[in-house]
Order: C-alpha cells, then sequence, then structure tokens
C-alpha cells in the first residue's frame, strides 16, 4: 500500500468506502436515520449524499491509518500544521494539566501526530474493541507510534486526575455514548442522550482548562489541527445542574462542527441508543 501513489490511495479509500455503504445494509441505515435526526428538513438524496461521503472519508481514514506508520516524522511538518496552539501553551502554565477534548471526528484515529506538534505527551483515553482483539492490537500500535500513552477508558478517573496534576494533556472523546446507568441525559440536536459525565467532573474537580482539538481535512494524509478556546467549566452551584450545563457545553461544541461539515463526523455510532 506504501508504496502506491498518494492519489490512488485515496482513491482506492474512497472505492472502499463506498463498496462498505452498499455492503453493510446496517450501518447505512444507522447512519441515514441519525442523519434524518439532525436534519429533518432535508430531502432523501441529501442525506444519502451526507452518509455516502462519511462512508468514502471513512475509507479514506482507514487508508492513512495503513500508510502513516511509514511517513517519516521529519515530512510531518509539511502535511500536518495546528492553529491556535497558544491555548495549549498557556493553559499548562497554570500547571493543573489539560484535557484535551476530541470527537469522532475527521480521522480522529491519527490525532495522535498532535503529540509531535504540540512537543508535549499526550495521554489518551480509549475503549478496547473487546470483539475485535487484532484490531484493537492494531490501533493501539498506531496510536502509540504518533507518542501517545494509551490507557484503557474504564473506570480510570483516578490516574486521569493523577495525570493532570502532573500537568499532563490528556485526551478524552466526547462523543461516545454512555451506559445509562452512568450517563447524564443532556440535549444533543434537541433530544436528549446518554452522555458522559467524566469530563465536566475531572474539569470542575482538577480546573483543568477542557480545550476542543479537531482536524480539518486538507488532502489525503493533510490536515490542520485547530485548537480553539477552552470551554468555561462552571464550579460554583449545585453539582448536578453543574455536570448538565458544562456537558451540554460539549455536546454544543460538537454541534456546531457537525453543522459546518456533517460528512466528517462518524454516523456509523448509535449515539441516539438503540432506535436510531
Amino acid at each position: 500500500m506504501r508504496i502506491l501513489p498518494e492519489g490512488i490511495q485515496e482513491s482506492l479509500g474512497v472505492f472502499l468506502g463506498r463498496l462498505v455503504f452498499v455492503l453493510l445494509k446496517g450501518r447505512r441505515t444507522i447512519a441515514l436515520n441519525n442523519i434524518q435526526r439532525v436534519f429533518p428538513g432535508i430531502t432523501q438524496r441529501e442525506r444519502e449524499t451526507i452518509a455516502r461521503r462519511c462512508f468514502e472519508k471513512l475509507g479514506i481514514n482507514f487508508i492513512e491509518s495503513l500508510v502513516l506508520p511509514y511517513v517519516p516524522q521529519e515530512d510531518y511538518h509539511v502535511r500536518f500544521t495546528i492553529e491556535h496552539r497558544s491555548y495549549v501553551d498557556d493553559a499548562l502554565t497554570m500547571n493543573r494539566g489539560v484535557i484535551a477534548l476530541g470527537f469522532h471526528y475527521g480521522n480522529w484515529e491519527i490525532m495522535g501526530i498532535t503529540s509531535y506538534l504540540l512537543h508535549h505527551d499526550i495521554i489518551a483515553l480509549a475503549r478496547p474493541l473487546k470483539r475485535y482483539t487484532h484490531l484493537n492490537s492494531y490501533l493501539n500500535h498506531l496510536r502509540r507510534s504518533t507518542g501517545l500513552l494509551i490507557i484503557p477508558n474504564e473506570d480510570t478517573g483516578r490516574d486521569v486526575v493523577r495525570y493532570l496534576k502532573e500537568n499532563k494533556i490528556v485526551a478524552i472523546l466526547g462523543d461516545q455514548r454512555e451506559k445509562r446507568s452512568r450517563a447524564v441525559f443532556v440535549e444533543f440536536f434537541n433530544e436528549k442522550v446518554a452522555t458522559s459525565k467524566g469530563i465536566a467532573v475531572i474539569g470542575m474537580k482538577t480546573g483543568a482548562p477542557v480545550i476542543p482539538m479537531y482536524m480539518v481535512r486538507a488532502g489525503f494524509l493533510r490536515y490542520r489541527i485547530v485548537v480553539t478556546q477552552p470551554l468555561v467549566m462552571e464550579r460554583e452551584g449545585n453539582i448536578s445542574e453543574l455536570i448538565y450545563t458544562n456537558t451540554r457545553k460539549i455536546n454544543a461544541f460538537l454541534e456546531s462542527l457537525i453543522k459546518k461539515n456533517p460528512d466528517e463526523w462518524f454516523w456509523v455510532h448509535r449515539r441516539w441508543g438503540r432506535d436510531s
């Protein structure tokens, strides 16, 4: 794969995405239903266009993930740029660590290159793919190759707090569906969904800035990594209300990203539960 010209690599990713779109009827249906929830006023053809482009970009993401380990690090500065890194640098001067808030947006699996661009180690929480051990091993290898330290996202609150106290950067995805028993139900595109309260709770407890980061596609294996102003985690008042308010800020930020580039989000995920 790595000896092929980039244009062919990208075209192969698009082809794989289109093939999966046709073959995996269940995932295609989930994506179409999710898009209908978010954009109820669009036509069936427009829904299918967003879903198809999403699958195409997932195919490209897959090929990029295969090729990235063979890209020399000295080429990173040509392929990847980072915008507004000063938000991270300034936050680290507070000596409370940084919560890097990520999403299933763009090619999130190669976001680890942010570690190289920032010249800081990043600890990333990742949910193990228990039924796909080989894939899980490969993804963790890929993540580590870009400078990440991976810890399983399973009852790791104490570890995260410890890393933040050491003024580390901890990356957490903010758009995963949570178990109902542990979730806070917060609006996401006008529907309350089971959302992890972990980011809000840790941000409130530690005072660590919560800084959203996301990738903007600029070509095959070429991205702008955008760092934004920290989301202010309110810390005074009723705890339950604060968790709800702060978690809603995270969902609202993701909504703004999806509205700008809907085909860059991971529509095949049952974000609204089993009825999606």
